[in-house]
C-alpha cells in the first residue's frame, strides 16, 4: 500500500497492527511514514516518538523526529536533540551500519564529517548484499569508447532521477537537456518514479534521446537495463532524497557514476566517482567532506535558465498596493525568507529578530507551512519582544504568480546551515538581493555560489555579525539597497547565473573531460575548471 502511495489505507492497516501488537517499532516508524506524506506532521512526530520509547538509540527516529519538529516551527527541544544526534553520530562505528536519514542533518549545525557519517552509514545500509555487474573496460567496446571529439560514436549519458515531473529539479534541467550538443552526447532519462502527466513531463520526453521508465523494474533489472543500453556516464540526481535508488548504482550499470543537483552534499558511496559542484560549494581544500572526486563547474553548479517569468518593475504607487494585496504593510522594510520551514533554526529566528528590533518598520515575510508552523513562529517572536503582527506569511502560488510575488521584498534573508538554492536564485531573477551566512559544507555555500554568478559576492558572510550587521546598514540606506537592485534589473539578462547556453556548454565539457579520462584508462580525479588557453 506505501509502494502505491494509498497512504491512508496503509495507516489504517497500521493502527489495527498497534492495537494488537503496541511494541511493534517498525509499525510505529511506518505509520509515521502514513502521516507525513497526508500532511499530519505533528502526528508522525508522535509516531516517532513511540519508536524512540522502544528504542531509544535509534539514529533515524530521533533524525526525524527532530526533522518533523523543524517543519513545525517547534523548536523547544532544538540544543538537547542536537546534542543526542551528535553523540549518536560519533558512535556509528560502534554498531552495525543503519539507515540514518542524511537529508535531515543538512540542515542541523552539524559538524560535515559527522554529516558525511551519515551519509556513509546511509548508504552502506541501503547496498547492503548488492553485487556489482561485471567491470566495463574502455577496451572491451573499442567501437564505443566515450570522448568528446572524434569518436565512433557520441557519449551516451544517462540521468536517472524519481523526479522527471513537475519538480523543481527538473525545472532546472529541462532547459540544459534542450540545450545539449546531440552532435557530441546522446541523453537517456531514466524514470524511478510516477508518471504525473505534467506539460513538465511531456518537456522532457521530448528533450532526451530516449526516456525511459524503469519504475516497475526491480533495482537489478534496472541496472541490467542500463547496462544493455551501453550508458558511458550514469547521473544520478537523488542522492539521499525522497525517491531515491541507490542500490541501482551499487550494481555499477555504468563504468563511470556521476551524483549531481539533486542532493547538496557527498553520497557517501562507494559506487559514485564524481560529484560535480563548482570552486565556491565544493572548494578543494573541502575534498576531505566527500567520498566522491570534485569535478566544479566554472561557475555556479546550479542551472538557473532565463525561461521563467519575468517579474513587473512596479512603480511605488503600484508596489503599496500590491504589498497590501498580499497582506504586507504598503510601507514596510520586507525582510523575505521563503526558505522551507525546516530550514529554520532558532539562531536565524534570532538574527531577524534582532534586526526588526533595529530597524522599526521591518516586517518578516516567511512561506506558509501551515496552522500550527504559523502559531509557534508567532509564539517565538512574542518570546523575543517581537509583535507578532510583524510576521507575515505567503500562501503557496502557481509558479508565474510566486515570481511575481518575490519583487515585494526588500531584501531575501537567508537560512543557513542550509541555505536558499533555487529559492535564492528566484529572489536575484526577480531584483531581490541576498545577504547571506556561508559555511564550510556544500548546502550551505549555494546562494553564496548564486550571488559569485550575479557579481554581488560582497553579500556573502562567513560570520553571524557579519550577515546581521549587513541587513541593518541595507534596511538604514535605501540608496545602496535600490542600486542593488537595479542592478539585478538592468543586468539580468545579462548575468552568467541564468545563461542557459554557457551553462549546457560547461556541463557537457565536464562531462567529457571525465569520459576521457575514463577512455585513457585514468581512474577519477579532481577535476577544476579548466584555464582559456
Amino acid at each position: 500500500l506505501l509502494a502505491l502511495r494509498r497512504h491512508e489505507a496503509a495507516a489504517e492497516l497500521l493502527t489495527q497492527l498497534l492495537a494488537h501488537e503496541p511494541r511493534h517499532a517498525r509499525a510505529h516508524a511506518l505509520l509515521a511514514d502514513c502521516h507525513r506524506e497526508c500532511g499530519r506532521r505533528r502526528e508522525a512526530a508522535e509516531c516517532m516518538q513511540a519508536v524512540i520509547r522502544l528504542d531509544p538509540t535509534n539514529l533515524e527516529a530521533h533524525a526525524r523526529l527532530a526533522f518533523e519538529h523543524r517543519h513545525l516551527g517547534d523548536w523547544q527541544d532544538f540544543d538537547a536533540s542536537l546534542l543526542k544526534l551528535q553523540g549518536l553520530l560519533r558512535g556509528i562505528d560502534d554498531r552495525p551500519p543503519r539507515v540514518t536519514a542524511a537529508f535531515t542533518f543538512l540542515s542541523l549545525p552539524l559538524d560535515p564529517m559527522l554529516q558525511l557519517q551519515a551519509a556513509r552509514s546511509e548508504a552502506m545500509a541501503m547496498v547492503q548484499g548488492v553485487l556489482p555487474l561485471p567491470a566495463v573496460s574502455p577496451a572491451v567496446f573499442p567501437a564505443g569508447s566515450p570522448a568528446a571529439d572524434g569518436c565512433s560514436r557520441r557519449i551516451r549519458i544517462g540521468c536517472l532521477s524519481h523526479d522527471f515531473r513537475d519538480h523543481p529539479v527538473s525545472q532546472l534541467l529541462a532547459p540544459v537537456f534542450e540545450a545539449l550538443d546531440r552532435s557530441r552526447f546522446e541523453l537517456t532519462l531514466y524514470s524511478i518514479g510516477p508518471d504525473d502527466a505534467s506539460p513538465l513531463r511531456q518537456r522532457l520526453c521530448a528533450a532526451a534521446d530516449r526516456f525511459v521508465d524503469l519504475n516497475a523494474l526491480s533495482d537489478l533489472q534496472a541496472a541490467r537495463h542500463i547496462r544493455a543500453d551501453g550508458i558511458d556516464l550514469l547521473v544520478d540526481l537523488m542522492g539521499h532524497t525522497h525517491g531515491q535508488r541507490l542500490p541501482i548504482l551499487a550494481h555499477r550499470p555504468a563504468p563511470l557514476q556521476v551524483a549531481y543537483l539533486g542532493y547538496p552534499g557527498s553520497t557517501g558511496a562507494a559506487c559514485m566517482d564524481y560529484l560535480i559542484g563548482d570552486p565556491v560549494v565544493t572548494p578543494l581544500e573541502s575534498a576531505v567532506l566527500y567520498s566522491e572526486k570534485l569535478a566544479q563547474l566554472p561557475g555556479c553548479f546550479q542551472p538557473n535558465g532565463r525561461d521563467r517569468p519575468l517579474p513587473a518593475d512596479l512603480l511605488p504607487a503600484m508596489l503599496a498596493a500590491a504589498r497590501v494585496a498580499a497582506g504586507l504593510p504598503a510601507d514596510a522594510f520586507v525582510l523575505c525568507a521563503f526558505n522551507h520551514a525546516y530550514k529554520i533554526t532558532p539562531p536565524a529566528f534570532d538574527v531577524w529578530c534582532q534586526v526588526m528590533h533595529e530597524v522599526p518598520q521591518a516586517v518578516l515575510w516567511l512561506k506558509d507551512a501551515g496552522d500550527e508552523f504559523r502559531d509557534q513562529i508567532r509564539s517565538e517572536a512574542a518570546t523575543r519582544g517581537i509583535d507578532p503582527a510583524r510576521i507575515a506569511f505567503a500562501p503557496r502560488l502557481p509558479l508565474a504568480e510566486h515570481h511575481a510575488r518575490l519583487a515585494l521584498a526588500d531584501l531575501f534573508v537567508d537560512t543557513w546551515p542550509y541555505n536558499a538554492h533555487t529559492t535564492a536564485a528566484d529572489a536575484l531573477w526577480a531584483g531581490v538581493p541576498v545577504v547571506t551566512c556561508r559555511g564550510s559544507a556544500f548546502a550551505s555555500r549555494v546562494a553564496a555560489s548564486c550571488l559569485a554568478a550575479v557579481g554581488l559576492t560582497e553579500l556573502a558572510f562567513d560570520s553571524v555579525d557579519g550577515y546581521r550587521d549587513a541587513i541593518v546598514s541595507l534596511a538604514h540606506d535605501p540608496q545602496r539597497l535600490n542600486g542593488l537592485r537595479q542592478q539585478l534589473h538592468q543586468q539580468r539578462l545579462q548575468l552568467p547565473l541564468f545563461d542557459t547556453a554557457t551553462y549546457a556548454e560547461n556541463l557537457q565539457a565536464l562531462l567529457a573531460r571525465m569520459a576521457r579520462r575514463w577512455r585513457n584508462g585514468q581512474a577519477p580525479d579532481h577535476l577544476v575548471p579548466e584555464v582559456p588557453q
